[in-house]
Protein backbone atom coordinates (compact mmCIF):
# COMPACT_ATOMS: atom_id res chain seq x y z
CA UNK A 1 0.00 0.00 0.00
CA UNK A 2 1.43 3.57 -0.92
CA UNK A 3 0.69 6.48 0.60
CA UNK A 4 1.46 10.10 -0.24
CA UNK A 5 2.15 12.02 2.58
CA UNK A 6 3.43 15.77 3.43
CA UNK A 7 3.97 16.96 6.85
CA UNK A 8 2.83 20.32 8.15
CA UNK A 9 3.99 20.40 11.70
CA UNK A 10 6.17 18.59 13.77
CA UNK A 11 5.28 15.25 15.61
CA UNK A 12 6.92 12.67 17.75
CA UNK A 13 8.91 9.69 17.06
CA UNK A 14 7.23 6.29 17.85
CA UNK A 15 9.66 5.73 20.62
CA UNK A 16 8.53 9.19 22.13
CA UNK A 17 4.74 8.37 21.67
CA UNK A 18 5.46 4.87 23.51
CA UNK A 19 7.61 6.39 26.21
CA UNK A 20 5.26 8.74 26.80
CA UNK A 21 2.71 6.14 27.16
CA UNK A 22 4.76 4.76 30.04
CA UNK A 23 5.15 7.55 31.64
CA UNK A 24 1.51 8.60 31.81
CA UNK A 25 0.82 4.53 33.28
CA UNK A 26 3.82 4.81 35.79
CA UNK A 27 1.88 8.19 37.26
CA UNK A 28 -1.19 6.18 37.22
CA UNK A 29 0.79 3.53 39.55
CA UNK A 30 1.36 1.35 36.62
CA UNK A 31 4.84 0.07 36.28
CA UNK A 32 4.64 -3.95 34.92
CA UNK A 33 2.62 -5.14 32.77
CA UNK A 34 0.53 -7.35 35.78
CA UNK A 35 0.01 -4.49 37.38
CA UNK A 36 -1.85 -3.50 33.52
CA UNK A 37 -3.67 -6.21 33.37
CA UNK A 38 -5.00 -5.70 36.80
CA UNK A 39 -6.15 -2.34 36.38
CA UNK A 40 -7.48 -3.12 33.27
CA UNK A 41 -9.57 -5.78 34.64
CA UNK A 42 -11.04 -3.59 37.35
CA UNK A 43 -12.19 -1.39 34.63
CA UNK A 44 -13.96 -4.13 32.99
CA UNK A 45 -12.08 -3.48 29.65
CA UNK A 46 -12.45 -6.57 27.66
CA UNK A 47 -12.37 -5.46 24.21
CA UNK A 48 -11.26 -2.17 22.01
CA UNK A 49 -14.71 -0.96 22.16
CA UNK A 50 -14.22 -0.66 25.77
CA UNK A 51 -10.96 0.62 25.50
CA UNK A 52 -12.28 3.51 23.50
CA UNK A 53 -15.58 4.00 25.49
CA UNK A 54 -12.99 4.28 28.59
CA UNK A 55 -10.52 7.23 27.11
CA UNK A 56 -13.44 9.32 26.25
CA UNK A 57 -15.10 8.67 29.53
CA UNK A 58 -14.79 11.50 32.27
CA UNK A 59 -12.86 8.97 34.61
CA UNK A 60 -9.55 8.74 32.37
CA UNK A 61 -6.84 11.14 33.10
CA UNK A 62 -6.87 13.86 30.28
CA UNK A 63 -3.04 13.30 29.54
CA UNK A 64 -3.70 9.13 29.39
CA UNK A 65 -6.81 9.52 26.89
CA UNK A 66 -4.48 11.79 24.60
CA UNK A 67 -1.58 9.79 24.62
CA UNK A 68 -3.63 6.60 24.09
CA UNK A 69 -5.31 8.22 21.14
CA UNK A 70 -2.03 9.31 19.65
CA UNK A 71 -0.45 6.26 19.94
CA UNK A 72 -3.85 4.34 18.40
CA UNK A 73 -3.96 7.00 15.22
CA UNK A 74 0.01 6.00 14.91
CA UNK A 75 -0.65 2.42 14.68
CA UNK A 76 -3.64 3.04 12.31
CA UNK A 77 -1.14 4.93 9.88
CA UNK A 78 1.01 2.79 10.38
CA UNK A 79 1.85 1.18 6.56
CA UNK A 80 2.47 -2.58 5.75
CA UNK A 81 5.71 -3.80 3.78
CA UNK A 82 3.11 -5.81 1.56
CA UNK A 83 0.55 -4.00 -1.02
CA UNK A 84 -2.96 -3.84 -0.60
CA UNK A 85 -4.99 -4.60 -2.66
CA UNK A 86 -9.03 -4.32 -2.52
CA UNK A 87 -11.19 -6.61 -3.80
CA UNK A 88 -14.51 -6.82 -1.98
CA UNK A 89 -16.72 -4.13 -0.69
CA UNK A 90 -16.52 -6.22 2.50
CA UNK A 91 -12.65 -6.23 2.04
CA UNK A 92 -13.18 -2.16 1.51
CA UNK A 93 -15.18 -1.94 4.37
CA UNK A 94 -13.34 -3.68 6.82
CA UNK A 95 -10.20 -1.65 6.13
CA UNK A 96 -12.05 2.13 6.35
CA UNK A 97 -13.85 0.75 9.50
CA UNK A 98 -10.48 -0.20 11.57
CA UNK A 99 -8.95 3.16 9.94
CA UNK A 100 -11.68 5.50 11.36
CA UNK A 101 -11.92 2.91 14.59
CA UNK A 102 -12.48 5.43 17.51
CA UNK A 103 -12.90 8.78 16.19
CA UNK A 104 -14.81 11.20 17.38
CA UNK A 105 -15.42 13.95 14.98
CA UNK A 106 -16.81 13.16 11.80
CA UNK A 107 -14.56 13.03 8.71
CA UNK A 108 -14.32 12.50 4.65
CA UNK A 109 -11.59 10.32 3.55
CA UNK A 110 -11.19 9.71 -0.18
CA UNK A 111 -8.94 6.31 -1.30
CA UNK A 112 -7.60 7.13 -4.73
CA UNK A 113 -7.05 3.69 -6.54
CA UNK A 114 -5.23 3.02 -9.94
CA UNK A 115 -6.53 0.49 -12.58
CA UNK A 116 -5.14 -2.62 -10.30
CA UNK A 117 -7.00 -1.66 -7.05
CA UNK A 118 -4.47 -0.35 -5.87
CA UNK A 119 -3.97 2.52 -2.96
CA UNK A 120 -2.34 5.03 -4.34
CA UNK A 121 -3.97 7.63 -2.06
CA UNK A 122 -5.75 8.52 0.79
CA UNK A 123 -6.93 11.87 2.11
CA UNK A 124 -9.04 13.00 4.91
CA UNK A 125 -10.27 16.08 3.08
CA UNK A 126 -13.27 17.15 4.98
CA UNK A 127 -13.78 17.21 9.62
CA UNK A 128 -17.05 18.51 11.35
CA UNK A 129 -20.44 18.38 10.16
CA UNK A 130 -20.64 17.31 6.37
CA UNK A 131 -23.07 18.56 3.89
CA UNK A 132 -23.13 18.84 0.12
CA UNK A 133 -22.01 22.56 0.44
CA UNK A 134 -18.72 22.05 3.07
CA UNK A 135 -18.23 18.46 1.48
CA UNK A 136 -17.58 19.60 -2.38
CA UNK A 137 -16.76 17.25 -4.45
CA UNK A 138 -14.56 20.05 -6.10
CA UNK A 139 -11.99 18.89 -3.88
CA UNK A 140 -12.75 15.27 -4.28
CA UNK A 141 -11.63 15.38 -8.08
CA UNK A 142 -9.16 17.79 -7.74
CA UNK A 143 -6.90 14.98 -5.95
CA UNK A 144 -8.39 12.24 -8.23
CA UNK A 145 -6.66 14.61 -11.09
CA UNK A 146 -3.14 15.32 -9.24
CA UNK A 147 -2.94 11.46 -8.78
CA UNK A 148 -4.00 10.31 -12.07
CA UNK A 149 -6.43 7.56 -10.66
CA UNK A 150 -8.76 5.60 -11.96
CA UNK A 151 -11.55 5.41 -9.78
CA UNK A 152 -12.06 6.57 -5.69
CA UNK A 153 -14.22 5.57 -2.84
CA UNK A 154 -15.54 7.93 -0.23
CA UNK A 155 -15.77 7.09 3.27
CA UNK A 156 -17.04 9.19 6.47
CA UNK A 157 -17.78 8.77 9.52
CA UNK A 158 -20.74 8.65 12.00
CA UNK A 159 -19.38 8.41 15.51
CA UNK A 160 -22.81 7.57 17.43
CA UNK A 161 -22.54 4.67 15.42
CA UNK A 162 -26.28 5.10 13.57
CA UNK A 163 -25.26 4.03 10.23
CA UNK A 164 -28.26 5.26 8.29
CA UNK A 165 -27.08 7.67 5.22
CA UNK A 166 -28.85 10.93 6.10
CA UNK A 167 -30.39 12.98 2.41
CA UNK A 168 -26.86 15.22 2.76
CA UNK A 169 -25.49 11.94 2.08
CA UNK A 170 -27.51 11.02 -0.71
CA UNK A 171 -27.24 13.96 -2.64
CA UNK A 172 -23.25 14.22 -2.16
CA UNK A 173 -22.84 11.08 -3.69
CA UNK A 174 -25.33 11.67 -6.09
CA UNK A 175 -23.19 14.70 -6.96
CA UNK A 176 -20.26 12.67 -7.37
CA UNK A 177 -21.70 9.81 -9.44
CA UNK A 178 -22.46 12.68 -12.04
CA UNK A 179 -18.98 14.10 -12.12
CA UNK A 180 -17.20 11.21 -12.36
CA UNK A 181 -18.99 10.37 -15.03
CA UNK A 182 -17.74 13.08 -17.10
CA UNK A 183 -14.33 12.97 -15.61
CA UNK A 184 -14.01 9.23 -16.60
CA UNK A 185 -12.95 8.24 -13.24
CA UNK A 186 -14.70 5.31 -11.54
CA UNK A 187 -16.72 6.50 -8.39
CA UNK A 188 -16.81 2.63 -7.04
CA UNK A 189 -18.81 3.24 -3.47
CA UNK A 190 -19.81 5.39 -0.40
CA UNK A 191 -18.88 3.92 3.01
CA UNK A 192 -20.37 4.68 6.29
CA UNK A 193 -18.26 3.73 9.40
CA UNK A 194 -19.00 3.69 13.29
CA UNK A 195 -18.67 1.53 16.58
CA UNK A 196 -17.25 -1.19 14.30
CA UNK A 197 -19.95 -1.45 11.76
CA UNK A 198 -19.22 -0.06 8.40
CA UNK A 199 -22.63 0.41 5.46
CA UNK A 200 -22.36 0.46 1.40
CA UNK A 201 -24.10 2.55 -0.32
CA UNK A 202 -23.41 0.85 -3.66
CA UNK A 203 -24.59 -2.35 -1.06
CA UNK A 204 -27.75 -0.95 -0.10
CA UNK A 205 -28.49 0.11 -3.63
CA UNK A 206 -28.62 3.67 -2.02
CA UNK A 207 -27.35 5.32 -5.72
Amino acid sequence: MKYIKSSHFCVDTDMELLCNLFNRLNDNGISRFDELIKKLTELQVNSFSDLFAYLSGANCDDDLAIVCEDLLERLRLAVPDREAILTSSNEVGMYLMDKLAGHQQEELWVLYIDNSNHIIAEKCLFRGTLDKSIAHPREIFRWAVIYACAGIFVVHNHPSGNLSPSKSDIELTKSLISISQVMHIDFLDHFIVGKGKYLSLKEKQLF
